[in-house]
This record gives structure tokens, C-alpha cells and sequence, in this order.
């Protein structure tokens, strides 16, 4: 199981936050810029993908009270 399997959604939020914040207050090294932008990508891929989970989840428990 890989660390993004057990990252909550608010967690990959939180961590996509801060490396906004870090961005935008131009915090980041341009070493570093590289690794956190693909960071971001993967944690933007883990949310959407939970997200679209929730929904098909939802959509289904709205189709056995139907």
C-alpha cells in the first residue's frame, strides 16, 4: 500500500495548501520546485479520485432508496 492510499482527503488538501502557500510567497527553491509540483499532481489525481468515489457511492445509496 503506498502513503497516498492512506492519506485522508483533508490531509491531500492540507498538503496541497501548503505548497500553494509556498508558491505563492515564492518560498520554494527552484531545486525543490520540480518535486513539489509533481507532489501536487499526484495529491490532485488522490483527490479527484476520492472524490469521484464519494459520488458513485452516493449515486448508489440514492438508487436503493429509489
Amino acid at each position: 500500500m503506498k502513503k497516498e492510499d492512506k492519506l485522508t482527503y483533508g490531509e491531500a488538501m492540507e498538503q496541497l495548501g501548503s505548497i500553494l502557500e509556498r508558491l505563492n510567497n515564492e518560498e520554494l527553491d527552484i531545486d525543490v520546485l520540480t518535486s513539489e509540483v509533481k507532489r501536487a499532481t499526484e495529491l490532485i489525481a488522490l483527490c479527484r479520485g476520492k472524490l469521484t468515489a464519494a459520488k458513485e457511492q452516493v449515486g448508489e445509496l440514492f438508487k436503493e432508496e429509489a
